[in-house]
């Protein structure tokens, strides 16, 4: 390809944007467009420009392009623990899309229960130029500040009644398919371990289960209810505090993954055989659900694809302040059929 400027940079030269530009033969917006990802160049424009920092060796520098914006080039992302692994593939998504547009992440962890804020303090300090909150307990006041300052916040798997932008999956949709097919198998008495009461996917998990039952004519007793708290051991404990009550389910709905596991090896505990004895559910389709024994049926949710668009959607904030966007993505969920509820192997 040629290009304008015949002007040769040996390597030992600092190449700079204005080398590029002159190069390839445009402006130097035009650069700082194609470098930050921005829309508004024609492929043929932001090819020419990608031929000219090849060529010409061009590295920009992230400290320059923060103190010319006055922006620190880094997006928060705060998540409520480190160690569920229904939150990695969020982190890849936020990551990527980062990535793609020259940030970096700061990380910080804000348990469910906490009150200590981390998210506040990124704001505060303006360590960041916007946030991704997963799962995190916003006041009346903390929106209004983000409001004030329009800074960009976007919610993942949480709505604040559309004060502010949030991406979540359809938790009522997949919680109402995984009941109705429990019901096909013709279970009828049913348990629910519940996740952190502070934590709306829960609560709309919850809620489909009660309302899918009732319209079979089915109750679901507040004996058959129990919280596990996201975990592992949670549900462990849980199921056995379900089976000490004498609820007897004949199939039990844990709210993620991490807990029906922990159920499993409770129900196992007593003796009992899943799916034969008491079958066991859950919602996420983390990489543990294909390896319980047996497999386990559960809801998929499109995490990635979740991170990706909260991602998206800040930067786009960052980019264009004066635009809005949307107040609320619902991404869809599918139900994932393994031998844990009775299905046979590779059943669909």
């Amino acid at each position: 390809m040629t290009l304008k400027g015949s002007r040769r940079v040996t390597p030992k030269q600092r190449v700079t944007i204005n080398a590029v530009a002159e190069r390839a033969g445009v402006s130097i917006s035009t650069i700082s467009r194609v470098l930050n990802g921005r829309d508004r160049v024609s492929p043929e424009t932001r090819a020419r420009v990608l031929a000219a920092i090849r060529e010409l060796g061009y590295r920009p520098s992230a400290l320059a392009r923060g103190l010319a914006s006055k922006r620190t080039q880094t997006l928060g992302f705060v998540i409520p623990t480190l160690t569920d692994p229904f939150f990695m593939g969020i982190v890849a998504g936020v990551e990527r899309a980062a990535a793609q547009s020259g940030y970096s992440l700061l990380v910080s962890c804000e348990p469910y229960a906490a009150k200590g804020r981390s998210y506040a303090r990124l704001f505060h300090e303006r360590r960041v130029d916007g946030l991704i909150l997963v799962g995190i307990r916003l006041t009346r006041a903390d929106i209004e500040e983000f409001q004030d300052h329009h800074f960009p916040v976007v919610l993942i798997q949480q709505t604040v009644g559309g004060l502010l932008p949030s991406v979540t999956a359809d938790n009522y949709g997949g919680a109402k398919a995984l009941v109705e097919h429990l019901i096909s198998h013709g279970y009828r008495r049913f348990a629910y371990i519940a996740g952190s009461d502070y934590t709306p996917d829960n609560a709309e998990r919850f809620r489909a289960m009660r309302e899918t039952l009732a319209a079979h004519g089915l109750d679901l007793p507040d004996s058959c209810v129990a919280s596990g708290d996201y975990t592992h051991e949670g549900g462990r404990r849980a199921m056995t505090e379900l089976m000490e009550r004498g609820c007897n389910p004949r199939a039990v709905f844990a709210a993620n993954d991490q807990m029906a596991g922990g159920a499993i090896l409770a129900i196992k505990e007593r003796g009992l055989q899943v799916p034969d004895d008491i079958a066991v559910v859950g919602f996420d389709d983390v990489a543990l659900a294909r390896f319980t024994s047996p497999p386990l049926t559960t809801v998929r949710q499109p995490t990635y694809e979740m991170g990706y668009q909260a991602a998206r959607m800040v930067l786009h904030a960052i980019e264009f302040p004066d635009e809005r966007m949307p107040l609320s993505v619902v991404l869809p969920t599918e139900l994932v059929r393994r031998e844990s509820c009775g299905c046979k192997p590779d059943s669909r």
